[in-house]
């Protein structure tokens, strides 16, 4: 029948929920093992080794060693086997196909029929030891303390920022993997601004500008804002599972009082969503960009 002036709603990829999603701050363990080299983590699993040779007779100070590497074999080769079939434990959550974050609207849940149809804004916020020690440097404690407060305040007060999600990531630039960065989305720049000015934000500026005045500036602290307008940015996955955008929540108070979560992440093979232009809203993809991204 062609086009119509009447385009159906874009098709969420999951239904909503009334339960209230969970944020995703950064893993300790990840934040640990990455601030090492590899040559550090293996000295160190050296001298565990030299360690064990010491106080336990041959055949017990291989054990542990031993059952390490057996087991990761093991769970390597299973893993293997299981990809083979379909329940392959790495493709939980997944979405097949084409999807892309489109948030819906704030008071009715509901999802555009047009793509990128609401300015959104792009919040970086960083930290990064700059010295031998990496995170048992001085003062990485404390700042790692307010680094983790200003995301826990982030998420109990998500619905009063107008935030839609975060994820964390680490820069592989350099040697010692030990910048980490969450990524926020707000709804407007509002939003970010009363974080700005909220208790916890302020206490870990103060700390750092103290720990300045005592002559301590191996710490990086950092922070980018992006303010971006409707029809100025896009989006697309492929065969992944929730990520960035597409992993974002809003919170919508429906007639009876009640709260229902909406995430972001709908089906991006339909016609609007093909072609970067498409996605951006400015014109029709050429015939070659609705296959691609």
């Amino acid at each position: 029948m062609g086009d119509t002036l009447e385009k159906p709603d874009f098709r969420p990829i999951f239904n909503p929920t009334k339960h209230r999603p969970l944020g995703s701050p950064p893993h300790k363990e990840t934040i640990i093992k990455d601030a090492f080299r590899l040559r550090t983590l293996m000295a160190m699993g050296a001298l565990a080794q030299i360690v064990l040779f010491a106080i336990l007779p041959y055949r017990y100070a291989v054990v542990p060693a031993l059952i390490l590497t057996l087991h990761s074999i093991g769970s390597t080769i299973g893993q293997i086997l299981v990809y083979k079939t379909n329940e392959n434990p790495y493709m939980t959550g997944v979405t097949q196909g084409f999807t892309s974050g489109q948030p819906p609207s704030w008071q009715t849940g509901r999802y555009p029929n047009a793509p990128c149809s609401s300015s959104i804004v792009i919040f970086h916020l960083g930290v990064s030891y700059n010295h031998p020690l990496g995170p048992a440097c001085p003062g990485a404690y404390e700042v790692y303390t307010h680094f983790m407060n200003m995301i826990k305040a982030m998420d109990e007060k998500k619905e009063e920022y107008g935030l839609l999600g975060m994820s964390s990531w680490k820069q592989t630039k350099r040697a010692i993997h030990n910048a980490g960065l969450t990524v926020f989305y707000f709804r407007d720049i509002e939003g970010l601004l009363k974080f700005a000015h909220d208790k916890e934000h302020r206490d870990g500026w103060d700390f750092l500008h103290a720990l300045r005045k005592k002559g301590y500036n191996h710490i990086t602290a950092l922070h980018e804002t992006f303010e971006v307008p409707a029809g100025a940015w896009e989006t697309i996955y492929l065969d992944s599972p929730p990520i960035l955008l597409g992993d974002t929540t809003i919170k919508v108070t429906e007639k009876d009082g009640s709260a229902t979560w909406y995430n972001s992440l709908v089906d991006a093979s339909v016609r609007p969503l093909t072609g970067m232009m498409n996605r951006m809203a400015r014109g029709k993809a050429t015939a070659r960009e609705r296959y691609a991204w």
